[in-house]
């Protein structure tokens, strides 16, 4: 036996769900029916966005965790003076093309992160790896700034110190010795 179903039943609407006279009793539970699913797969895409939302947060502030990590052992090991902690950390970009030129720890760490996370994670975190190097860059710059600074003052004091203790111990008479120490400091 063939049955025929008139068009106006069988017409497809959003999805496979079929759309029914809504003037009939059982047309218009099953349009309810239709809307009520629809609304559900709609929630549960939000809620789908929403937890890999969460989730690319949540990595992304353990992969800063890392970089700060990371951060504070270059400049704990670092010289004195703070040469190259930049460098170190996060290498250096051309400033025309935006391509890395030497590449600094950062260029390994973002990378093995990356790898470590699920793979629906990675491009929400990879967008944040120019932003992350641009921020981080500042930081250490400052640093390595800082660390300049405050090697040039100590090494400034030490100098003073012993210049003006040789003068201090030096014969109150001898003009030649004192001119010697004061042209030397």
């Amino acid at each position: 036996m063939v049955h025929v179903i008139p068009p106006s039943i069988g017409q497809l609407r959003s999805g496979n769900v079929a759309r029914y006279p809504v003037a009939s009793l059982a047309g218009g539970g099953m349009q309810q029916v239709g809307d009520e699913w629809q609304a559900v797969a709609e929630r549960y895409e939000q809620r789908k966005a929403q937890q890999q939302a969460f989730d690319t947060e949540i990595a992304a502030r353990q992969l800063d965790g890392e970089l700060a990590q990371a951060e504070a052992d270059a400049v704990a090991n670092a010289p004195a003076d703070g040469a190259g902690l930049h460098d170190a950390m996060y290498g250096q970009i051309n400033p025309h093309s935006g391509q890395v030129v030497k590449t600094g720890l950062f260029d390994t760490l973002v990378p093995d992160f990356l790898k470590q996370v699920p793979a629906d994670l990675r491009p929400g975190l990879a967008s944040r790896k120019a932003a992350l190097r641009e921020a981080g860059s500042l930081r250490m710059a400052i640093q390595q700034l800082q660390r300049r600074k405050q090697y040039e003052q100590n090494r400034w004091s030490e100098i003073q110190t012993s210049e003006l203790g040789k003068i201090a111990n030096g014969d109150p008479d001898d003009g030649a010795a004192f001119d010697a120490a004061r042209q030397a400091g």
